[in-house]
């Protein structure tokens, strides 16, 4: 117990020495040597954490608020040009959180901000909306999630990672931090490291960082909709709740995107089955956060014979493609229609031949998911990403409206 404290206090004592200088990114010194300490108990706030993030978990493993709930989440990357709306979510996660030294995973991590939209004037919505939540995502598909595997596997690196996070949602006024590790032990798309032995020092990391951040500040993990490569038996001691990305569970010609049940047309996972996984290796239903996309998933490399989209197509660009025969600008090469799978619960879009050329979702089936969400007792959904859908806001609207009978999340 004296170690564990010791290392707590360290922590705490890092808040206080570490500068965090100028500018977006922030380096974070090697930690201080360890002295030991007396146990102390609970400081006073319910759960052992102090207010900036700082405090030693000594009454609890979990976040002691980690906000409204039904949850309404949206990622909202650099590339926002605009301010999100903070009467339709509950919680933001910032992207994106990298690694300084992404090939060895040391030198703490770097916040990449819109130069439109800092995080420091996404913090200040929380003026029209006082129960948002702000997080920083750290990591990302392939390349981006580099240096994760080299981290884990260090205790040195460990240390310096938890308090690198630490030290940034000081800087930046965070609620917390969403790991976004695609995956542990695999390599995506063969571009990023992975070892036999991540998933057990991934559980090491969320043990660390637990110790680092307290219990004021959230801890969320993105998992494959598989609910495969984590122990969750563990990891959900130290995580507050999983956004579990049941999108990209297929694409045309031959899969659904997004279904919410097993297709009628397509053998491929579905939503319905992915909580299930997740419920089974540990996750319950009220701490999972279903995630939906923004955009759909035309073929991956047609030939030009069979090509009309890009392989992924934004949700605001369905509307011209619909209406007007267009495709960013340009007439389609051959004309599309707009169908529905009644199983699966989502639509898509065939060519004159009756080919599935694009699956996605709109506010249809997006309201559908909001509906079974609500049914079935899940903590709530999230958007990847923000600025994917059009400018009314539909596909967030369509959910918030179902979980809260309104298309506002203000109470």
């Amino acid at each position: 117990m004296i170690k564990k404290l010791t290392s707590l206090l360290c922590a705490s004592l890092m808040a206080v020495i570490c500068s965090c200088g100028g500018g977006n990114e922030i380096e974070v010194p090697p930690p201080i040597e360890k002295t030991a300490v007396d146990e102390t108990g609970d400081n006073g706030n319910g759960g052992g954490g102090d207010n900036n993030g700082g405090g030693q978990a000594t009454s609890g493993t979990l976040c002691t608020d980690i906000g409204q709930t039904p949850i309404v989440l949206s990622y909202f990357t650099e590339y926002n040009e605009k301010l999100p709306d903070p009467t339709i979510v509950t919680h933001i996660n910032y992207a994106h959180g990298r690694f300084k030294n992404p090939k060895t995973g040391d030198g703490g991590i770097v916040i990449t901000e819109s130069k439109q939209v800092p995080i420091s004037k996404v913090i200040a919505l929380k003026e029209k909306n006082p129960k948002l939540k702000v997080m920083v995502m750290i990591g990302g598909w392939g390349g981006h999630a580099d240096g994760f595997s080299m981290m884990a596997k260090d205790p040195k690196k460990r240390t310096e990672f938890c308090h690198s996070v630490h030290e940034n949602i000081k800087k930046f006024k965070l609620d917390g931090v969403d790991i976004d590790w695609e995956y542990p032990t695999q390599s995506a798309d063969n571009e990023t490291g992975c070892d036999p032995n991540d998933t057990k020092n991934f559980n090491l990391v969320l043990k660390e960082l637990r110790d680092t951040l307290g219990t004021s500040k959230i801890i969320s993990f993105a998992s494959s909709s598989s609910a495969k490569y984590v122990d969750w038996g563990t990891a959900m001691k130290y995580l507050d709740y999983v956004n579990v990305m049941t999108y990209d569970m297929g694409a045309a010609p031959n899969g659904h995107n997004s279904p919410l049940h097993k297709s009628a047309m397509f053998n491929q996972r579905s939503w319905d089955e992915s909580i299930e996984a997740h419920v089974k290796g540990g996750v319950p239903k009220n701490r999972q956060v279903m995630g939906i996309p923004c955009y759909g998933k035309s073929k991956k490399n047609p030939t030009d014979s069979e090509k009309i989209f890009e392989y992924s197509v934004k949700f605001y660009e369905i509307a011209d493609i619909l209406n007007k025969g267009t495709y960013r600008g340009k007439a389609l090469v051959r004309p599309v229609s707009r169908r529905w799978e009644p199983t699966s619960k989502v639509p898509y879009l065939v060519d004159g031949a009756g080919v599935n050329v694009l699956s996605y979702d709109d506010v249809e089936s997006v309201t559908a998911k909001g509906e079974y969400i609500k049914a079935g007792g899940e903590l709530g959904a999230m958007f990847w990403e923000y600025r994917y859908d059009d400018s009314n806001n539909s596909l967030i609207k369509a959910v918030v409206k179902a979980l809260y009978g309104k298309e506002s999340v203000i109470q």
